[in-house]
């Protein structure tokens, strides 16, 4: 069986490396796609990994960034999108809707575009998968904010799985566990998920759909690396 061909949507993110990082290992043909170019050359290292610059800041540009992404292995068959951009903590008081608009076109609205560009793309048989977070279902301090957003981009993938069911299937991965990714390294602790086991279990998801069924999936620890939920988690989800 031919290597699957995924293109990671912001693969320079900690997220995101790992995920490229992870599949690469597993033998995926990789497609690592970033809006900046400088920090793409990491992965000009002879791995074979390929890159393409873009943005999906609408879906014109994602669609432009998804043309760009078919050129080097010919193809793509998944689609993994990391996509996500900082915001300040503070109470919600304090927002400006100026501020808020913001944070919803850079976390969520990049996510929407990318969908509607690439999944009708995808072949039958493909895969999306976006990458969300825990705080959809508790705040932290000052971070209401993304708890609303993580919330809205978990209704919108499960909205978009209901409303397209003729070709590839769509998946959400929440990760509950914290990350090891590379600006976390010096205060990890050991029962944190590598940020290329995340990647290790979105090759799993891809190469077994049916096994890891959707929409919503949890990413909860290092013992669930490559396999499915329990029924715990997928009531909660």
């Amino acid at each position: 069986m031919a290597a699957k061909r995924l293109l990671v949507l912001g693969a320079c993110g900690d997220i995101g490396q790992g995920i490229v990082r992870g599949a690469h290992a597993r033998g995926f043909r990789l497609v690592a796609g970033d809006r900046n170019a400088e920090r793409l050359v990491r992965y000009d290292d002879g791995s074979g990994i390929a890159t393409v610059v873009g943005d999906l800041g609408s879906v014109e540009a994602a669609i432009a960034l998804w043309e760009a992404a078919q050129v080097p292995f010919g193809g793509i068959d998944a689609v993994a999108i990391a996509v996500n951009a900082p915001n300040a903590a503070k109470p919600l008081l304090e927002w400006s809707s100026a501020e808020m608009a913001e944070v919803y076109a850079t976390n969520l609205l990049t996510h929407f575009h990318a969908i509607k560009a690439m999944l009708p793309r995808l072949p039958r048989d493909g895969m999306l998968i976006g990458i969300g977070g825990g705080t959809a279902d508790f705040i932290l301090p000052k971070m209401a904010q993304l708890s609303m957003l993580q919330a809205a981009q978990r209704m919108m993938y499960r909205g978009f799985a209901r409303e397209y069911r003729d070709g590839a299937q769509i998946r959400e991965l929440m990760l509950i566990s914290m990350i090891n990714g590379e600006r976390k390294r010096d205060i990890a602790e050991p029962h944190w998920v590598m940020d290329t086991e995340v990647g290790e279990h979105v090759c799993a998801i891809i190469e077994d759909p049916e096994t890891f069924a959707g929409p919503i999936l949890r990413l909860e620890s290092r013992v669930q690396i490559g396999k499915p939920e329990t029924a715990r988690e997928r009531a909660s989800a």
